[in-house]
């Protein structure tokens, strides 16, 4: 009986967590846009947000029971064409992180060695920030295949959400009817910001695809009986992912625990997931072997110690500074052939920043600030501009309208979903997710936090929302 109802407040603490984090974000989310929009152009943007998720959840899901071939091609298309319209429409340039993937990548698809770039200074920042080592060598081989342009990369994002798409429509649909699955993959074909941001050469569409395949794979771990080859393809894909973005352990954690609580058996659940642990950290432990192998250069090993410093900024709201910078740079150019030096100082002086905030009563507000800024979704929006899309910044009220209130219908939902899995005891069946949106919130709140950082939150904000709506569907209709 104490095993069951330790078992019960088990499930239940991330699900209030969430909830508790749905509504501070509902609240303190940035209204960004130029002047204020009226309460009737708030009203008709949101009443057409919920007619046009409505009739293409409806539609997409009768084209599925019709003809599933038909349906995939809708769903393609959906993704693809407007992205391509977008991209020819609003030309843009590679900017900041974005210019070096792409420069990296073409002197690396022009067969020119690591050593050499990093002997040019070509790699600048890069070996410290190894994920744009890591991605630009995967653009680098798309280049090489298919020419070497801005707008090849741009296009491969493209096809990487077209494909992470339909993984997740598998995924749910394992798991769930099929109007979660289709609501599911149609929210996060829609989410306007990061419609906007994944037709940029960032790397969050490499990592929401990987991220999607490791919850493939969590389901195949799942499903069949203790086996090491998908229990090793599990632990690659975190591996990749954790090289693209630092956020496989939270992914793996929310594993781990999800399926103890769940599954009965806990020694068949040991033997599964052993060999994906003892995989992950031992790539965590030679990182800095496979990048001597893989580079042939120097590099960092963690990045930690300057996103805790950064993170740490009472004055910046945990963003980057130009003060950050000087200081992060002092430190890298005298430790280049050994940024662990450096990391661990910038660490120290993080962990340093919010001690004194916290003795001084200062911790609090600087939690608060940080979740606005991570929370904020006009990072779509941000990003096209920066790259020198200025045509957008005409529009930019209504564009941010636009992002803004499905943010706000989909947290609506997401409430929605919460109390209903709470209320109806079914919180078992969206536990994963609670868990996933809770772990990447709590390990954004300690770090540098952007707009953008907050993506891989749209994946559990999509399958919790469409759940919700199912539930709620199923209730009206009277069925049990």
């Amino acid at each position: 009986m104490l095993k069951k109802s330790l078992t019960g407040i088990a499930l239940w603490i991330p699900a209030l967590m969430m909830l508790f984090a749905l509504v501070s974000t509902a609240i303190l989310l940035p209204w960004q846009a130029n002047g204020e929009s009226s309460i009737w152009v708030i009203t008709g943007i949101a009443a057409g947000i919920i007619l046009v998720l409505i009739m293409s959840i409806w539609g997409f899901t009768k084209l599925y029971q019709w003809k599933k071939g038909y349906f995939y091609l809708a769903l393609g298309a959906l993704i693809i064409v407007p992205r391509i319209i977008w991209i020819i429409w609003i030309p843009t340039h590679a900017v900041s992180d974005f210019y070096y993937y792409h420069v990296i990548a073409s002197y690396v698809a022009d067969n020119n060695s690591w050593t050499t770039l990093y002997d040019q200074g070509i790699l600048f920042y890069a070996p410290y920030f190894t994920h744009i080592l890591n991605f630009s060598k995967v653009l680098s081989t798309v280049y090489h295949i298919f020419g070497n342009s801005y707008l090849v990369g741009q296009l491969f994002n493209s096809v990487l959400t077209l494909a992470g798409t339909f993984l997740l429509f598998k995924v749910v649909k394992n798991w769930f009817p099929l109007g979660v699955a289709v609501g599911s993959s149609l929210i996060f074909a829609l989410w306007p910001a990061y419609f906007m941001y994944s037709t940029l050469l960032a790397t969050e569409p490499l990592f929401m695809f990987l991220f999607v395949l490791a919850l493939f794979l969590y389901q195949q771990v799942e499903q069949h009986a203790p086996s090491f080859i998908w229990s090793l393809l599990l632990a690659l894909t975190l591996i990749g992912l954790n090289m693209i973005r630092p956020l496989a352990v939270v992914i793996l954690i929310a594993f781990v625990i999800t399926s103890f609580l769940l599954r009965p058996k806990r020694k068949e659940t040991l033997k599964r997931y052993t060999i994906v642990v003892l995989l992950f950290l031992v790539f965590l432990a030679g990182q800095s072997t496979i990048n001597k192998l893989v580079y042939h250069i120097p590099t960092s090993n963690s990045t930690i110690g300057y996103n805790v410093f950064v993170g740490a900024n009472e004055k910046s709201g945990g963003q980057w500074s130009e003060a950050d910078s000087k200081t992060f740079w002092k430190l890298y150019n005298d430790n280049k052939t050994d940024a662990s030096k450096a990391d661990s100082a910038l660490l120290q002086k993080g962990i340093e920043r919010y001690q004194d905030m916290a003795s001084n009563g200062k911790l609090t507000d600087h939690i608060i600030t940080k979740m606005k800024n991570y929370s904020s979704e006009s990072y779509g929006y941000d990003w096209n501009v920066y790259s020198d899309a200025p045509e957008i910044w005409y529009h930019s009220k209504i564009i941010l309208a636009i992002c803004n209130v499905f943010m706000y219908i989909i947290l609506g939902l997401n409430v929605l979903a919460v109390v209903l899995a709470l209320c109806l005891r079914k919180i078992a069946d969206i536990y994963l997710f609670t868990l996933l949106q809770v772990g990447f919130t709590l390990s954004a709140l300690l770090v540098e936090v952007q707009g953008r950082y907050h993506v891989p939150l749209i994946i559990g904000y999509s399958v919790i929302g469409a759940w919700g709506c199912w539930q709620l569907y199923r209730i009206l209709v009277g069925k049990k």
